[in-house]
This record gives structure tokens, sequence and C-alpha cells, in this order.
């Protein structure tokens, strides 16, 4: 599979514009919008937000850039994405291509998740309410990732009570 989203090299606007810009399109038009739209600033074909239950990671947003009316992925085993290297870190994870990421060497998604960048989405008292991901099945590159407008994405989402709950979660 390959991935026909067009290159971007760096960040296209500064990160107060696309970080206003972000806000303004969650205000009006919710999270999954907010996300196409930080989607689009990538050269990344997926973006979600990941929420973990039983074990299980799954996407309470999920964004295709190739497939847009692909809204939901089935769940896989936390440990099985990346977003657990967040989650159990509290911290931002990137990989490029994990093929070439030894700290990937022995993961079960290395060759179906090539690159992958998340952050975590926390509430004020510091609980992890989930992880903020752009991910892809090729190769990108971290220069064209505006790591703190992510950062102030997740925090926008969690503040403003946008995460949505497990999917599936009665």
């Amino acid at each position: 599979m390959t991935s026909s989203t067009a290159p971007v090299s760096a960040p296209a606007l500064p990160t107060d514009e696309a970080f206003t810009a972000f806000e303004r399109t969650l205000q009006r038009s919710g999270a999954r919008a907010a996300l196409a739209y930080l989607a689009g600033l990538t050269s990344y074909r997926f973006i979600g937000l990941f929420r973990f239950s039983g074990g299980m990671a799954n996407a309470a947003i999920h964004v295709d850039r190739e497939n847009p009316e692909v809204t939901r992925i089935d769940a896989v085993p936390e440990t099985a994405t990346y977003c657990c290297f967040v989650r159990d870190h509290k911290g931002s994870f990137t990989t490029v291509d994990a093929l070439h990421d030894p700290r990937l060497a022995e993961h079960v998604a290395r060759s179906a998740v090539r690159a992958y960048c998340g952050v975590p989405v926390m509430d004020a008292e510091g609980v992890l309410l989930g992880t903020l991901c752009h991910y892809d099945v090729v190769p990108r590159n971290a220069d064209e990732l505006d790591m703190p407008l992510l950062l102030q994405a997740a925090s926008a989402l969690a503040r403003g009570h946008h995460v949505p709950p497990y999917p599936n979660a009665g």
C-alpha cells in the first residue's frame, strides 16, 4: 500500500495562525473537522485521537485523508500501537520510519505503521484521556510536523471537552 498524499517539508503556517484556524474549526465544525484540518497541514495520511480501554486501543476520532468516508477503525491491543509509548511516558513519541528505528525493532506494528507522531491528551489534573497522533504506512519527514501546534491542539481538545469516549463504550 502506498500513500499518495503530497510531501510537505515544513509547517506551512506559523503555529499561532494554524492554532487559531484549528480552534475556529473546532468550535464551528467539531473535533473531526478540526483534526482533518491538522492532517491537511502535513503529508501524513492519518490522524486520530486514540483512547484505551480493557487492554485495547481505538480511535475515538479517525481521519484518513485518502478515504475521508472512513471514520472508524478496528480496535487493536494497546501494545500493538505506538500510542502506548505516549501513554506510558505521558510525553510525545515520534518515528519517521519504524523499520529503521531501533526502539521499534521488536514492535508488532513496525511494518504496518511506518511513521508516527503522537502527543498525550490530558485533562487539567494530568490524567491521560488519550493520544493525538499523525501516522502513515510510509516513512515521513519529521521536519514537517509542528509539535507545538499538536500539543496545543491536544490541550484544546481536552480543555473543551471534545474527547469522545472509547468507541462502543456504553
